[in-house]
């Protein structure tokens, strides 16, 4: 008898597991689509009505304007100032503490956000609002998540000729920067000084920097904004330093009094650290340093 249990006990676990497995793959293959990167819009045939949404993310309200689908925008968080009319749009606050009650008074289908607001959102899901979380490592990444709301508001022709507009404007900011003999530069970017936070080779800001022609020198780093130490970033020996907006230059001159140091205003800030249309942009003032 007990080695009859032993022989049955095993393999009822093991049909346990299987059917475990089946109840549960479709859910999380359904959370990765839509919510960490949405790679196929066909599958879920998002653009054959008209829907409506809210953006908590700069860049997703930037890309829905770019296409000329803001009619369906009809809230925006409290970061999305670009372009100006995005300032009108009714608020739901900001990408780290949404206003849920606005939201679901609101009672829009999907909510637009980057994959970092993945945790934040998936409660809306019972509520039948779709979150719709994108990834973003790298230039091509950024013109994907075009071309995916392209499919999802209908307006995939325009999202097309945002996308190449975009990569044409590269090209040229490339050639130029070689043709004029600033490209090839080592290009240390800092988010801020105290403590000292890079970019890393996860971060799309590093492949922006690549594509300018320049190398970041933190891009061998395996992280989105590794911390480093002011002794590390010295042995570095960048031939530019790029600080972010609200990084105090006096701190970082101490470390690098004979390296050329660029400060971003705010404009530019936003530019270079937004994943949408303007992602060109980024690219062009790298490649004019």
């Amino acid at each position: 008898m007990c080695s009859l249990l032993v022989k049955i006990i095993p393999k009822f676990f093991k049909i346990l597991i299987i059917l475990l497995i089946g109840l549960f793959l479709p859910v999380f293959a359904k959370c990765e689509d839509e919510c960490l990167n949405v790679k196929n819009a066909d599958s879920h045939n998002f653009y054959k009505t008209e829907k409506t949404f809210v953006s908590i993310s700069p860049a997703m309200t930037e890309i829905m304007y770019a296409l000329g689908a803001e009619g369906s925008l009809i809230a925006v968080s409290n970061y999305c100032t670009y372009p100006k009319a995005a300032k009108d749009k009714e608020k739901i606050g900001s990408g780290y503490a949404i206003n849920e009650e606005k939201i679901l008074k609101l009672k829009p289908d999907y909510i637009l956000a980057l994959d970092i607001s993945e945790a934040l959102l998936n409660k809306f899901r019972r509520l039948k609002i779709t979150p719709l979380c994108f990834k973003y490592p790298d230039i091509q990444a950024v013109y994907n998540n075009i071309l995916t709301i392209g499919k999802l508001t209908g307006k995939e022709q325009k999202a097309k000729e945002v996308v190449e507009f975009s990569k044409q404007k590269i090209v040229l900011a490339k050639r130029k920067a070689k043709n004029e003999g600033r490209a090839g530069k080592r290009v240390l970017y800092l988010v801020q000084a105290r403590p000292m936070i890079a970019i890393g080779k996860k971060s799309f800001i590093t492949d922006i920097i690549e594509q300018s022609g320049n190398h970041s020198v933190t891009a061998g780093l395996n992280s989105y904004y590794p911390v480093i130490l002011e002794e590390y970033a010295i042995k570095l020996r960048p031939d530019i330093v790029v600080l972010s907006h609200f990084t105090d230059i006096n701190e970082v001159k101490k470390f690098f009094p004979n390296t050329r140091i660029v400060k971003m205003g705010a404009e530019q800030n936003d530019i270079i650290n937004r994943p949408g249309p303007r992602v060109y942009k980024g690219v062009e003032f790298f490649a004019g340093l």
